[in-house]
């Protein structure tokens, strides 16, 4: 046993060691407290495509990554890796060199249970700091483009001759996302949109895309190298046609400009194909396995994304089902495969992302195939003769968005006409995915029909709704505030009421706080009502998603600061307004007193919460920052969750009921 425990011990080390070693070079490169938010000079080389963005009243904004050689003053000069944010006219080219006066601050992201985790994000892509060019001193360019850049230069080259041919128009912008991974004009309504039918994963150039890109590798090679075998030629064709799928898949990335997504997809394929080439099995499971470990190493914290969950779960699901189902026909194997793996995306989507399309498997048995077998060819068609006449490729672009100039004006009129058919929000728990998961891997194992009679049963707590909140105990009460950044939202519940204090702030343009950590947050706690919605003033950073929140849950009472425009829906904040949801749990309105005159912040809603002997007091001015959650049981309140940072406000003291 010593010996075994031993040998265990030895082969844990390699990845803890890669893993610490991965995570000191990012500890390395962070940036100094003390030079967070000061002046400072980088020079470097514009190292991705320009993501550009036109902002309300602020003009074009162009977001990229910045490869920093030096930064002054020389004690700030750890990151290495900046994401910047230009406002300006001048036109970045990837590859330049140039000398920028930031502000630069840590890579901070929002952090919150049930939705995207932007610090984790950072982490994955490597980027050391984030801030914005000022404008106050000039940008100056150094050096024209380097070579090394080539394929972001080709990428902004074929971007800037999808948009003249087919200008700023929601198909166009699907164009240059599909074809060099140009998400500049995807705004939130069209990607609400593509999530609502289910196949939001065609906006992004993904593991599908470069899979289907390596297939049509593999039949053009291996029609190839039989026409060539009837001339007499070498019979060693035969590894033509993988290594021809393994350079258009590499070329489609280098298009993508080696986005996480496609470097996955890009590892997966090659530990596949490689095998191919040396006379082994491809799609084994020692291949994904392979495939895993490699990206690990390079990235260790690709895991954490659920990118990396989704791609491999794919992977792993069709060679269960090619298992099982190895003579069928090809018209019953796609079928079987697409009905599959829209089953399979039902556990694994409502896990990462609290919700299902409808009718996702009849959106992708129609555009998965259209896009894989007409668009993408056409556009890189179009990219290829780009370099030989622009023409000629405008007019391929032009039919390749064809299809979609006819699909997305009906798509958004059913989505406006029958909202309720398309999408629905699930509230998934370990257990529930854990049967869905059996749920998977039985149906394709050939049983007998009154177990299959069964198997759907398994499928009902994950897809009916529940009522019931999640709480720590039955008599607990949750107090959470929420990491919403500059602002304030404060959730309080127990198992049967719910209370919202501010709805978070949200940017013109972009979706507000209430629809990306509100909603998600409620979701994966079970809250599907809201007794009392509380808005302290009308400032945006407390006020901006109370349209979002009334649009998606049933609110009950509305109480408003003196600014706040909600209608005849609303009722104004009055001190000495009190209710209480049972004997503990008690709440109170402070301010304002009727007849003040103040201005939006000195008129707020101030609210005291009193549960047991404790009372927490929100004034509505404060900011609450970082993601922390209180639960108060019997006589004490238990901080239960503190993510990334500590609280920084709303604390509770203990304090008499009266």
């Amino acid at each position: 046993m010593p010996a075994s425990g031993t040998a265990h011990r030895g082969r844990t080390r390699p990845g803890a060691g890669l893993a610490v070693c991965h995570g000191q070079q990012l500890l390395e490169r962070r940036l100094p407290d003390h030079c967070e938010r000061l002046p400072l000079q980088v020079t470097g080389t514009i190292h991705s495509l320009p993501r550009v963005s036109t902002m309300p009243e602020q003009g074009q904004l162009q977001r990229f990554e910045f490869r920093a050689d030096s930064i002054s003053p020389v004690d700030c000069a750890p990151p290495r890796t900046l994401l910047l944010n230009y406002r300006g006219e001048v036109r970045l080219v990837p590859g330049e060199r140039w000398r920028f006066e930031v502000l630069l601050r840590r890579p901070w992201g929002l952090v919150n249970p049930g939705s995207f985790n932007m610090q984790a994000w950072y982490a994955q892509t490597g980027i050391d700091a984030v801030g914005s060019v000022r404008s106050t001193a000039p940008a100056r360019r150094l050096a024209s483009a380097e070579g090394r850049a080539w394929h972001h230069r080709l990428r902004q080259s074929l971007s800037g001759q999808i948009r003249a041919a087919l200008g700023d128009t929601p198909e166009g912008a699907v164009l240059r996302a599909l074809t060099v991974a140009d998400r500049s004009g995807l705004d939130h309504p069209l990607w609400t949109l593509f999530q609502q039918f289910g196949i939001s994963h065609l906006l992004v150039i993904s593991g599908l895309h470069v899979g289907l890109v390596a297939a049509c590798g593999l039949g053009l090679g291996t029609l190839l190298a039989r026409s060539l075998a009837l001339t007499g030629c070498n019979r060693s064709l035969v590894l033509f046609a993988p290594l021809l799928a393994m350079v258009l898949a590499s070329g489609y990335t280098a298009l993508a400009g080696f986005s996480l997504a496609t470097s996955r997809a890009w590892i997966m394929l090659s530990c596949f194909l490689l095998a191919t080439l040396c006379g082994r099995p491809g799609l084994s499971w020692n291949n994904l396995l392979l495939a895993a470990a490699g990206l690990l190493c390079l990235n260790p914290l690709a895991a954490l994304g659920a990118g990396f969950w989704l791609s491999f779960g794919s992977v792993a699901c069709l060679l269960w089902l090619s298992l099982w189902w190895p003579r069928a026909g090809r018209a019953g194997r796609w079928l079987g495969t697409h009905a599959y793996m829209c089953l399979a995306m039902l556990p694994l989507g409502s896990w990462w992302f609290g919700g299902a399309s409808q009718v996702a498997a009849l959106a992708n048995a129609v555009l998965v195939p259209l896009t894989g077998f007409f668009v993408v060819p056409l556009t890189l068609l179009a990219a290829t003769l780009s370099a030989l006449n622009e023409s000629w490729a405008a007019g391929i672009w032009r039919l390749a968005a064809w299809p979609l100039q006819l699909l997305l004006p009906g798509a958004r009129q059913f989505a406006v006409d029958y909202p309720h058919w398309l999408y629905s929000e699930l509230m998934p728990t370990g257990p529930t995915v854990f049967l869905a998961l059996v749920v998977l891997a039985l149906v394709a194992v050939p049983l007998g029909a009154r177990i299959r009679v069964l198997l759907p049963l398994l499928l009902l707590p994950l897809l009916l709704p529940t009522t019931l909140h999640r709480v720590a105990a039955p008599g607990a009460v949750h107090v959470v505030a929420l990491d919403v950044g500059q602002g304030t939202a404060v959730l309080v519940y127990d198992a049967r009421n719910v209370l919202l204090y501010d709805t978070g702030g949200g940017m013109p343009g972009s979706p507000d706080v209430a629809t990306t950590v509100i909603l998600p947050f409620m979701r994966s706690r079970g809250l599907r009502h809201i007794d009392t919605l509380v808005v302290s003033h009308g400032d945006a950073d407390h006020s901006a998603g109370l349209d979002s929140l009334l649009g998606k849950l049933p609110v009950e009472r509305l109480l408003t600061g003196p600014d706040v425009e909600a209608g005849s829906r609303g009722e104004s904040c009055r001190a000495g307004t009190a209710w209480q949801w049972r004997a503990p749990v008690q709440f109170q309105v402070l301010a304002p007193a009727v007849g003040e005159q103040l201005d939006a912040n000195g008129g707020s809603c101030v609210l005291r919460a009193g549960i047991g002997r404790f009372s927490l007091l929100l004034p509505g001015t404060s900011a609450v920052t970082g993601s922390v959650s209180w639960y108060a049981t019997g006589r004490r309140i238990c901080a239960v969750r503190s993510l990334w940072r500590p609280t920084m406000a709303v604390p509770a003291h203990p304090h008499g009921p009266g």
